[in-house]
């Protein structure tokens, strides 16, 4: 009896040793957005210093509220910064714009204007995989005929990325205050591809 209660206090203390240095391996991620993917880190010169982002072909971009708005064209212009050894990369976004914006088949009712553009962290979490999380960055919903006049704060959206994508499951943003239709949470839902290719790499 006392062997295998011995046995299972081993089995607890090697537990507990992985689970640390599975903590300490997540907070030592490298993480850089890189222009090929010729091994697991990003050589010299292969960093991607510019990144364009459109809406992938044939999708629509949505802002899910009491009413759901559909825009046919995103476009993202960033600029991430140099490689993080124990964290995330930073990534400005230089412009963000929003067109064809609408609540019916023609699209033209709506307009959506970032009044911050948003600077964001993007974390490796796998293999050309990582999330990119917001930390500021404030977007003006209008649709005049609507009555419809929102303003909501991106801060806190979370991102996955990988596979040359940026893709919004519902990804929640909260109301600062408006009119009509305005409830205190919207969502985001829309698939942005890479122009060119890009990998989340170290």
């Amino acid at each position: 009896m006392r062997l295998i209660k011995m046995f299972g206090l081993v089995a607890l203390v090697a537990l507990a040793a992985m689970a640390v240095v599975g903590a300490t391996s997540a907070l030592a991620t490298s993480t850089q957005l890189c222009k090929v993917h010729t091994s697991l880190t990003c050589g010299a010169g292969n960093a991607q210093t510019h990144v364009h982002k459109v809406l992938k072909g044939g999708t629509v971009y949505r802002v899910q509220m009491a009413v759901n708005v559909l825009c046919l064209g995103v476009l993202a212009e960033n600029t991430p910064l140099g490689l993080v050894t124990n964290g995330p990369q930073v990534v400005h976004v230089l412009n963000l714009t929003f067109s064809g914006c609408g609540t019916g088949s023609t699209h033209d009712n709506c307009t959506i204007t970032v009044e911050e553009q948003p600077l964001a962290h993007l974390l490796k979490t796998g293999l050309d995989t990582g999330t990119l999380l917001l930390l500021s960055g404030i977007f003006h919903l209008a649709c005049a005929n609507l009555g419809i006049n929102c303003v909501y704060d991106l801060e806190g959206a979370e991102f996955s990325a990988g596979g040359n994508h940026l893709i919004a499951e519902e990804t929640p943003v909260t109301e600062l205050g408006g009119k009509f239709f305005c409830p205190d949470e919207g969502f985001l839902v829309g698939d942005l591809e890479w122009l060119l290719p890009t990998y989340i790499l170290g």
